[in-house]
């Protein structure tokens, strides 16, 4: 009954057809640019991230210490593992939406969190395999390559995640416990989620900050006290670089043990969570309900509002970006001198701490993605805004709207906030807010525009649309393609005129895209619609 299982809920969650939310091959162009996207998301990965490890990896080999390369994979796959459990351990595993179909059926519930869990760890093992191989790449390159060396590190990285997804899922499963009672329960899994992943932030900020004036020293030395803490991390370096079958027994004991364990004592807290979750919380003493009038488009921000506070991974996922730039422009009142000790590193190599900060907040900016999932969101839904009497201009306005009213007010108060904190100029601040004004509509516009083309309304969770979908996926990367956009005229424009002109340029540039976007989707919304099927 598992391999079943297994058949059923792969094909669920990788054809192709689920993955992207249409049918390609019905349509040549979309299979093209689809294709375009996907090499230029592999391009930009490669030769960012994978040139900075390779980097490393031929320091490390004049230092003799290549074997702190495999502690990088360790962190990063550990790393990986939390944040994806955290974010969607819910739906795979105590909140699916199958659970009302595969309950009365007689198939022991053991059998079924093993076929879920196994799909998750296959999500799990995706990411990973993405972020470690550039890792992986330089480390063989430069200490030589075996077929044996090989293999040990592949088993390796597939125990890696076994512990941090026990121990999250736990976590997981315990924040789904304590707000499943209450009528409010996805607003305080979202503050709870919020919580663990800001408290993991600091973590990690606390140990950038300690390397003095190199922040790269303070991670190999946190790398290697953890490696003296956590054996597992030890027993991984050994196994690989030693070949150290020892170690990789120990590695294979305490991570499958822990696995099974899981599987096997969960069981019955998930069923009862399960349970709980199709259960309808109410009010005994409810109030009246009174009837209001809004403006239209009044009501559809307000209903955008409660769309994304309702979606406890939408809200997780897009709201990151202005909780980030919060969190940080606050930290720079009280750790100023930490904070520009960090940022000296990047100001001698030319540049300044207010491009630094610009680029930061775009990027934050750019995490916000609201308008290019929220209208796959409304899945087998869409049906009713469809037959409303409103036009479907006016829906989509709302939701581009949305996504800049996420971003604007958060990055506008953020960069007041580093203004106080670092003596920026008042003329510079003004130029740095009009060009990310202009960035937020390019980018909200954007996603609109993409979700017209893309929409997924067929998903057993909202996961698959917020994290997996098509939409999603070309505009963080499409969003990340105008900041290189931006910086490329900044590069060339900053060498003959100064800082502010050429924000203003940058803004102007910003505006003409926003306009051809918002110009297409509003003269292109009422044919999508008519196409569209729920």
């Amino acid at each position: 009954m598992y391999l079943r299982l297994i058949k059923v809920f792969f094909k669920e969650n990788f054809s192709l057809r689920r993955l992207i939310g249409t049918d390609i091959s019905k349509n040549k162009k979309k299979a093209f640019l689809l294709g375009l996207l996907i090499l230029y998301a592999l391009g930009v990965f490669v030769f960012s991230f994978g040139y900075l490890f390779f980097d490393l990896g031929k320091v490390l080999d004049a230092m003799n210490m290549l074997w702190m390369l495999l502690m990088f994979v360790f962190l990063y796959a550990s790393a990986i593992s939390v944040m994806f459990v955290l974010l969607r351990a819910n739906g795979y595993l105590f909140r699916y939406k199958d659970y009302p179909i595969l309950a009365p059926l007689p198939i022991p519930q053991r059998t079924v969190l093993f076929a879920k869990t196994t799909v998750m760890m296959v999500m799990v093992y995706f990411p990973l395999a993405i972020m470690c191989a550039p890792i992986a790449f330089s480390y063989f390159y430069f200490f030589g390559f075996s077929i044996l060396r090989f293999i040990v590190f592949l088993i390796g990285l597939l125990l890696i995640p076994l512990v941090p997804v026990v121990i999250f899922s736990f976590i997981s499963l315990l924040i789904v416990r304590m707000t499943a009672g209450f009528r409010k329960s996805n607003l305080l899994n979202i503050i709870l989620m919020i919580a663990v992943f800001i408290g993991a932030m600091m973590f990690s900020f606390s140990f950038s900050f300690s390397g003095g004036d190199n922040p790269l020293l303070g991670q190999q030395d946190f790398l290697t006290e953890l490696g003296e803490i956590y054996l597992p991390m030890q027993w991984f370096v050994e196994a690989v670089h030693d070949l150290n079958f020892v170690s990789l027994l120990l590695l294979v004991a305490t991570h499958l043990l822990p696995m099974l364990g899981f599987i096997v004592l969960i069981q019955k807290m998930a069923h009862k969570t399960n349970q709980k979750s199709v259960t309808i919380v109410t009010r005994k003493n409810a109030r009246k309900a009174v009837s209001q009038v809004r403006p239209v488009f009044e009501s559809l921000m307000i209903k955008e509002v409660r769309k994304f506070f309702s979606v406890p991974i939408y809200a997780v996922n897009c709201g990151f970006g202005p909780i980030l730039m919060i969190i940080l422009s606050v930290a720079s009142l009280f750790f100023k001198t930490r904070i520009q000790t960090f940022l000296e590193t990047y100001v001698e190599l030319g540049v300044s701490i207010e491009i630094i900060l610009l680029i930061f907040i775009a990027f934050s900016i750019s995490s916000v993605y609201t308008s290019a999932v929220s209208l796959s969101l409304e899945g087998k839904n869409f049906w009713i805004i469809k037959s409303m009497p409103i036009h479907p201009t006016l829906i989509m306005n709302a939701k581009m709207a949305f996504n800049v009213l996420l971003t604007v007010p958060v990055a506008i108060v953020s960069l007041i906030l580093f203004m106080v904190s670092f003596s920026l100029g008042t003329v510079t601040v003004l130029m740095m807010i009009l060009a990310l004004i202009t960035t937020s509509l390019l980018t909200s516009a954007f996603g609109s525009f993409i979700n017209l083309h893309f929409p997924k309304f067929e998903f057993m969770n909202d996961t698959e649309v917020v994290k997996q979908s098509v939409g999603a996926l070309i505009a963080i990367f499409g969003a990340f393609g105008f900041m290189v956009i931006d910086g490329v005229i900044f590069y060339f424009l900053n060498r003959v005129i100064s800082l502010e002109p050429t924000l203003l340029v940058i803004s102007f540039v910003n505006l003409v895209i926003f306009c051809l976007f918002f110009l297409i989707v509003n003269q292109t919304a009422e044919s999508h619609f008519r196409k569209m099927k729920a």
